[in-house]
């Protein structure tokens, strides 16, 4: 059984870019079968979160200690680079309503966990990549209601208490609960259920997603091309920039590109989680777009990012062997 369930997990791992389209142009023709998803949004996401806590470790928490100034310089690009290009966005095309208050809502997002897989993939720092993701994900409680009160304040009306009270309850206490089992069971046995866990999350969040598109598949068809460029540009300035501000900072690669996968991706679902209780359907439009979107860029940058490194480690491996092989000339 365990095997079975194994295999099915390295499959979803290996096509979740192309299982994630699957289901959005499932829920779109087929809207009845994700339906039932709309009002359990909060609880499947509270399952992705358990998950993610039964999955960290204490080493997560020791780089925040250990390596400070990366995560402080992942979590702070995060916090101010997609925020401000998504405002950005929504002034410079003249957005009003629920898309712009979706953009925004977006915009204030932590990192997700398909950005470790992404930096996974990429040859990256994986364990700085968690660390980002687990910090950005603690920081969203006090960032997120801050962002859209600061930003979308002028289209719609935002209770800061309320909303960090509900990211609290969404994110936070299933994140401590996974923790904790974490804990009493011991890491033989998490290793078991580990691929049993990746199933769950991948199922809640491909069914949340599915969720939005089946309620609002008629309006993102009316926005067409629109919006799914809008979501587009917030995601690839937000790697540009993401790349251009690390590597300024002085970076070594394998974190700059870890940096820069945190930094453009964004937990969508957290998005769509809180629009089911704060705002109207619509304004989760972008978030729904950006799921499908984000698995796509970065999977293609992940593997542009690989190959580099690839070409990196080629090039000091053949300077390795000069250094052996001159010596020996003399």
């Amino acid at each position: 059984m365990m095997n079975i369930i194994g295999k099915v997990s390295r499959f979803v791992g290996a096509y979740l870019t192309y299982i994630v389209l699957a289901v959005v142009a499932w829920a779109y023709v087929m809207p009845g079968a994700f339906l039932w998803a709309v009002p359990n949004t909060v609880l499947l996401l509270g399952v992705v979160m358990f998950g993610m806590g039964m999955t960290l470790h204490a080493s997560d928490f020791k780089l925040v200690f250990q390596r400070p100034k990366e995560v402080l310089i992942g979590c702070t690009a995060h916090y101010v680079i997609m925020p401000l290009i998504a405002y950005g966005l929504v002034m410079a095309f003249g957005l009003s309503g629920e898309l712009a208050v979706g953009m925004i809502l977006l915009g204030s997002c932590p990192s997700g966990t398909a950005s470790n897989v992404m930096s996974f993939l990429a040859k990256g720092d994986v364990p700085l990549a968690v660390s980002i993701t687990t910090v950005s994900t603690l920081l969203a409680p006090v960032m997120m209601p801050f962002i859209v009160w600061a930003l979308a304040g002028q289209w719609v009306e935002v209770s800061f208490i309320a909303m960090a009270m509900t990211v609290m309850k969404v994110i936070l206490l299933p994140l401590v609960l996974g923790l904790a089992v974490h804990r009493i069971i011991g890491e033989a046995y998490l290793v078991q259920f580990s691929k049993v866990l990746v199933l769950i999350s991948a199922f809640a969040v491909l069914t949340i997603v599915g969720g939005v598109i089946a309620i609002n598949g008629a309006k993102i068809v009316e926005l067409g091309a629109f919006v799914v460029v809008m979501v587009l540009l917030h995601n690839l300035l937000g790697f540009i920039f993401g790349y251009v501000v690390t590597g300024k900072l002085g970076l070594g690669k394998r974190q700059q590109h870890s940096v820069t996968l945190e930094v453009g991706m964004q937990n969508d679902a957290l998005a769509i989680s809180l629009v089911s209780v704060f705002f109207t359907p619509a304004v989760a439009i972008p978030a729904a777009v950006g799921a499908a979107i984000h698995q796509v860029t970065g999977s293609i940058l992940a593997g542009i990012f690989a190959r580099h490194m690839d070409k990196k480690e080629e090039q000091m491996a053949k300077a390795h062997v000069r250094e052996q092989v001159v010596p020996g000339q003399h």
